[in-house]
């Protein structure tokens, strides 16, 4: 008698297909926010890429506070303030007060860094535009559904 192999249904395969997808998927973002990060050094200091992440956000989501910014990148405020200082320093991020509450600080990008970020972003378009072509409009609304879904934006 041979060897019987279990008959997988196709949802089984996608999913198992998924979970050896996403850690590539991963690489291939850290890898290339290291790049553009390497890439914006030689202008002045030394940004990582955890940065590059804060400066896309910015660019994405335009001028936070810092407490809307850690919400957003969800990490704590002790990190984002981290991550913003350096920034500041550097002349990417800049500083201002709330035009209708002095109080509140708010943080967004200086134009030089909105236009890297701009870069960035449009490379990253081009990039899901490749990977979307062919697709349909419901497979790409399920596609998005799925990795909404990934990362606990539904339920």
């Amino acid at each position: 008698m041979g060897c019987r192999i279990p008959v997988m249904d196709e949802r089984e395969r996608i999913i198992r297909e998924v979970i050896k997808v996403l850690p590539e998927l991963a690489k291939t973002l850290n890898r290339e926010g290291a790049a553009h990060a390497a890439a914006m050094n030689g202008a002045s200091g030394e940004v990582s890429a955890a940065q590059l992440r804060a400066l896309i956000h910015l660019a994405q989501y335009g001028s936070l506070t810092m407490g809307e910014l850690a919400e957003g990148m969800q990490i704590t405020m002790a990190s984002a303030t981290g991550l913003v200082k350096p920034l500041v320093e550097m002349g990417y991020v800049t500083r201002t007060r709330d035009a209708s509450d002095q109080r509140i600080v708010r943080v967004g990008l200086s134009s030089r860094a909105q236009s890297m970020a701009d870069q960035v972003l449009s490379e990253r378009r081009r990039d899901v535009e490749a990977a979307l072509s062919g697709m349909d409009d419901r497979a790409c609304r399920d596609f998005l559904e799925g990795l909404e879904r990934l990362v606990g934006r539904r339920g």
